[in-house]
């Protein structure tokens, strides 16, 4: 598959503020595409990073996936390159402690702008978008409990709370259609392994 890559930028040769000295620093900048070049980066799992909030202790995770099984069998990456909005199509889902299985009602996983790659000499390559890459959702509700996220990822993970945050935003809990939780929280990218339910499996299944 290609991707289209615009405007491409490349900085050599720039001179520290002495002028005594030369740093070989380039960069290239681009369309963002990052959730089609690498999606793992944005699919997750997603765990929250630390101790969970008071009225959250029942979350587990959530992740994201390919909008269909047929993209999803094939790996299709053009299916997740953004629309003239910036729209990705994807679907997801949130996991609770008890084992059960919300879908995702409605989401938006919106990339724009630009992203400009740094490469200095030694160092690994910095990536940088001119606007974060965002998401939000809202879960069905099952046995009563609906889950709602709004958040944006972060070019390079925080270290706080004894791991690393990839992704914060506010996170809402309604029990009955009654709002009994809402933090701020960051989240951290996890393995698939040790995850208590595959993914997307039947909704509500234990």
């Amino acid at each position: 598959m290609k991707f289209v890559l615009s405007s491409v930028v490349v900085i050599a040769l720039v001179l520290s503020a002495s002028g005594q000295t030369a740093k070989d620093v380039k960069s290239e900048s681009y369309p963002s595409q990052e959730v089609a070049i690498q999606p793992a980066t944005f699919f997750g799992p997603f765990k929250i990073n630390g101790k969970k909030p008071k009225g959250l202790e029942n979350f587990d995770y959530f992740i994201l996936g390919y909008k269909t099984d047929a993209d999803a069998a094939r790996d299709n990456r053009e299916a997740l390159l953004p629309d003239a909005q910036g729209l990705v199509a994807v679907r997801g889902q949130v996991s609770t402690v008890k084992g059960n299985l919300l879908n995702f009602e409605s989401v938006r996983l919106i990339e724009k702008g630009m992203v400009t790659l740094y490469h200095k000499r030694g160092l690994p390559t910095r990536l940088v978008h001119s606007l974060p890459v965002t998401i939000s959702f809202s879960t069905v509700e099952v046995k009563g409990v609906r889950y709602v996220f709004q958040g944006e990822y972060l070019d390079e993970p925080a270290e706080e709370k004894g791991g690393f945050t990839h992704l914060s935003g506010v996170m809402s809990k309604f029990k009955k259609g009654k709002l009994v939780a809402e933090e701020k929280v960051g989240f951290a990218r996890v393995a698939y392994e040790g995850l208590s339910n595959g993914q997307f499996a039947d909704e509500g299944e234990q």
